[in-house]
């Protein structure tokens, strides 16, 4: 039996969270704000994302 990598281990550890690896394409002014926003989520399971914010008025919109 071959010996799994150190990114082996890591993914399977959270895939064992019942994480999924997601690749996806985001506004780069937003980067961040998603990474975050990301991380809350995996943290918090019993939270989801709903609204978003106009950086042009301040203004929450439903997001889903």
């Amino acid at each position: 039996m071959r010996k799994l990598t150190r990114n082996q281990k890591y993914e399977q550890k959270q895939k064992g969270k019942g994480l999924k690896k997601v690749t996806l394409w985001v506004p780069a002014g937003a980067e961040i704000e998603v990474k975050q926003m990301c991380e809350f989520l995996c943290e918090n399971t019993d939270y989801i994302p709903f609204m978003a914010r106009s950086l042009t008025t301040g203004k929450m919109k439903k997001a889903i």
